[in-house]
């Protein structure tokens, strides 16, 4: 078992220095907040989670939109943070700090001051595997254009032009009383003649768009790592 996991991680690492687009990091300054990490990995198998659900999830979200190759690049990645946030920051490390919220906003000395261990420090401040399970698949989609954030009427629109699945869909411009929810029941009554359904995650703005017959599947999906979707 350990020897597999090592061919694995040897592949991972080859196959990401040999094809990835290397940043120029001349102009970034990394340093951690962090005192010290969590030594301990999730718990991903023993509470159920497995590569299968990640699967499931990236191909009904990813539909069409990428090809298997690609579905499946995005599946490793997920799986990976899932398993082992120090690893994924080791292998996956330029793709790591493209994640991170600041990333592209420079301070003063034009420096981009990131945290050296994205996942890992995602996993460290959070309370258990489910928050973090959805913090690292949130950030993962949303490089992939799976998963938008809008929290209010104007942040809705302007992310519905960053999903893929939407991006080329005119929609309608929100109200001046509009809100998130109140707009995304406007959107939803069009996207539902294009056989689509937008959903929100309850108490917060995340936001994805799906074919509606694949709607509950999805949200029984997401509830398996204690991510409630809904329609508004």
């Amino acid at each position: 078992m350990v020897k597999k996991l090592l061919v694995t991680l040897t592949f991972l690492i080859f196959t990401f220095f040999a094809f990835a687009q290397v940043t120029d990091y001349s102009k970034v300054r990394f340093r951690s907040n962090i005192y010290e990490y969590k030594k301990t990995e999730p718990r991903t198998l023993q509470l159920g989670i497995d590569k299968a659900l990640l699967t499931d999830i990236v191909d009904l979200l990813g539909d069409d939109l990428y090809s298997g190759k690609q579905k499946k690049e995005i599946i490793n990645k997920a799986w990976l943070a899932f398993t082992n946030p120090k690893v994924f920051d080791f292998v996956y490390k330029d793709f790591a700090v493209k994640t991170l919220n600041n990333w592209g906003h420079k301070n003063a000395k034009g420096e981009l001051v990131l945290e050296p261990n994205p996942y890992l420090t995602e996993w460290t401040i959070n309370d258990g595997e489910f928050p973090y399970f959805q913090i690292a698949l949130s950030k993962i989609l949303d490089y992939y254009s799976l998963i938008t954030y809008g929290d209010d009427a104007e942040g809705v629109k302007s992310s519905f032009n960053d999903l893929l699945i939407t991006k080329n869909i005119n929609l309608q411009e929100p109200k001046d009383d509009d809100w998130a929810y109140s707009y995304l029941k406007s959107i939803n009554a069009e996207l539902e003649k294009k056989g689509l359904v937008a959903l929100v995650t309850k108490g917060h703005y995340d936001i994805i768009v799906c074919q509606i017959d694949k709607k509950d599947k999805l949200t029984n999906l997401f509830k398996k790592i204690k991510w409630d979707f809904v329609k508004p």
